[in-house]
């Protein structure tokens, strides 16, 4: 029995090096065909450990079919277990046998253990192994309904205790190899996260909007906003006000702006949205709301007014770089027209004649 069950173990392991990879981001995806694909990856291994499983008794077999079950319901919760557990047991029935009445009771104790340990023990991470007496617990039931099979007594004390050590070990080595994996996207997703945001306003930064700038497409639009002599804030009530004038912003440009919009912070007091799937006058009526409520509420920090002025432009399918070129030409013509405005770049037409690429309308939006 120790020998079958030592390659169950390293089985075990070695399924668990594989499973690693099917891991892609952080945090870990918990819907989804993503997500029903992994939970049929670890149903799958446990169905690979029933077919190298230790022989105690006719009809009676043990193997580490529990651990994948346990890291489901760890991970993801106790209907993931479950769903995992499915398959595991269906098969287990089909085996038949006198074991089977040990079986089933046993996954299912595992499931409901591991359930009340998920407020003990953390799901899987870097420092999982520290909770080793948690897992303990995981596992403790598997095995115990053995008592009421024939010859029950002396089944438990032959197999119990050996089953027990392979399934804790077997839980530490396969889930420790699955925690360095985690680690590793945890990290790489907080450096790209820490890469891509502006660390004053917990927006976009310059090098993200460039990235959203590519997927831009038919029916999107492009707002840059600049606040107006940002510099007298400055002058006037310290850097650490300015700061919070461009935080207070921040937040109206992500309260204010529709939720598959983005806002980034494009320079210095320069903020930048990009708008999906913009209808009919729609950029217009988003460029004068997000004006009209920096207007309305940027002035805690200075006990004044603090307004915005705001240039739009739509795709047309242009270069990138010159549907910006146009927003900023926009947002020129509203700080010269007197701050404190949004104006978008019209749309050219044949009727009006000239170079359509020298051409532009800018026009004032009604509120």
């Amino acid at each position: 029995m120790l020998r079958e069950l030592f390659f169950n173990l390293c089985l075990l392991i070695s399924l668990h090096y594989l499973l690693r990879f099917t891991f892609r981001s952080w945090p870990v995806p918990r819907r989804g065909w993503r997500h029903a694909l992994r939970l049929s990856a670890l149903a799958a291994a446990g169905l690979i450990l029933m077919l190298f499983p230790a022989p105690i008794a006719p009809g009676v077999q043990v193997d580490l079919r529990a651990v994948p079950v346990a890291f489901a319901t760890l991970q993801f919760g106790p209907l993931a277990g479950v769903l995992v557990a499915l398959p595991i047991m269906l098969y287990r029935a089909l085996l038949g046998g006198v074991g089977l009445y040990a079986a089933l009771p046993s996954l299912l104790g595992v499931i409901v253990a591991t359930t009340l340990m998920r407020r003990v023990v953390p799901a899987v991470g870097p420092l999982f192994w520290r909770h080793w007496p948690g897992v303990i617990v995981m596992f403790a039931f598997n095995g115990v309904p053995l008592l009421f099979l024939p010859d029950g007594p002396q089944l438990f004390t032959q197999v119990y205790p050996l089953l027990l050590v392979m399934n804790v070990l077997g839980a530490l080595a396969a889930w420790g190899v699955l925690s360095e994996r985690f680690h590793v996207l945890r990290l790489t997703s907080q450096w790209q996260s820490a890469a891509l945001t502006d660390a004053l306003t917990g927006l976009g930064n310059r090098r993200q909007f460039d990235l959203d700038l590519e997927a831009m497409g038919p029916g999107d639009a492009l707002l840059l906003l600049d606040v107006d002599h940002f510099k007298r804030v400055n002058d006037t009530h310290g850097h650490h006000v300015g700061d919070e004038v461009l935080q207070e912003i921040a937040r109206l440009l992500e309260r204010e702006a529709r939720g598959r919009d983005r806002a980034y912070r494009y320079g210095g007091e320069e903020f930048a949205v990009i708008l999906r799937d913009v209808k009919g006058d729609g950029l217009n009526r988003v460029a004068e709301r997000l004006r009209s409520a920096v207007e309305r509420h940027a002035l805690r920090a200075t006990g004044g007014t603090v307004t915005v002025s705001v240039g739009g432009a739509g795709w047309a399918a242009l270069p990138l770089r010159q549907l910006v070129q146009r927003a900023d030409e926009a947002l020129y013509a509203a700080k010269h027209g007197g701050r404190n405005q949004a104006r978008v770049w019209g749309i050219w037409s044949p009727t009006q004649g000239g170079d359509p690429a020298s051409r532009t309308v800018l026009r004032r939006p009604q509120p």
